[in-house]
């Protein structure tokens, strides 16, 4: 999927059901989810990634920070308690209108629409704290690793950087089993129906997961110059894979 198709699958998202897109709960789908109880989500999100600071010892000015993937602003709404100024990007249009119509902390926090594969719209070292989650990795890793490069260029010197993404699956049934079900599906539900199926869901929204290898990170960034700090593992892209959170900085 290309940006062009990656803008276009999530700005459905945000037309269609924008707060089950950015947390998925099985009861919240069809538009379930209450606006105050979805923004609590945020609140306890940071209040917990500001804390994992504190415990790193780690001194960051409170200047400006950065929301990648702010969706409709449930994290960056929460991040403006702790910097002067919070800007939250997004690469759908009708994420972006809903972020906007929901903030609370007027010229504090900025929401600006991102149509590329890099963050030009920002100039070296000007964030002293980037943050995304559960973002990078529903994009191919050829653009995660363009925008965590980017990450690395607009961050102030000494600044932190804290992402998640996916290292891999967990075990799930071996190959042959997997196919062996499909077939089993296929012999049941007769060709009409499953070509009916398969044309509703080609023009549904989707997400799709990808992931980068732990060691192949760490290579990264020896290469592009950040420095790791703390990887820790999360639960933040489901049971199905292993998720890892990096916390980096540049000197």
């Amino acid at each position: 999927m290309d940006i062009k198709e990656l803008q276009k699958n999530w700005d459905e998202f945000g037309k269609t059901d924008p707060l089950w897109a950015i947390i998925v709960s099985p009861d919240k789908k069809g538009n379930k989810w209450r606006i105050d109880g979805f923004f609590r989500t945020g609140v306890e999100e940071i209040d917990t990634v500001m804390k994992y600071v504190e415990s790193l010892s780690i001194n960051i000015p409170r200047r400006k920070a950065l929301d990648f993937g702010c969706g409709v602003g449930r994290l960056t709404q929460r991040m403006a308690h702790y910097f002067d100024q919070v800007y939250g990007i997004d690469i759908a249009p009708s994420m972006i209108e809903l972020a906007k119509k929901y903030n609370r902390y007027g010229e504090k926090c900025k929401y600006y629409l991102n149509e590329t594969d890099d963050l030009k719209l920002f100039s070296d070292d000007s964030f002293d704290f980037i943050y995304t989650n559960i973002t990078l990795q529903h994009m191919e890793p050829s653009y995660s690793k363009n925008y965590i490069k980017e990450f690395l260029r607009i961050l102030t010197p000494h600044g932190l950087l804290i992402f998640q993404l996916p290292s891999g699956k967990r075990n799930q049934l071996p190959s042959g089993k997997r196919r062996s079900i499909r077939q089993l599906i296929k012999l049941i539900i007769p060709p009409f129906f499953l070509g009916v199926y398969r044309n509703i869901n080609r023009n549904q929204p989707r997400m799709e997961m990808y992931w980068i290898k732990r060691e192949d990170m760490v290579k990264f960034f020896e290469e592009k110059g950040g420095k790791i700090v703390d990887i820790i593992e999360d639960q933040s892209a489901g049971k199905n894979f292993v998720s890892l959170r990096y916390c980096v900085t540049k000197e």
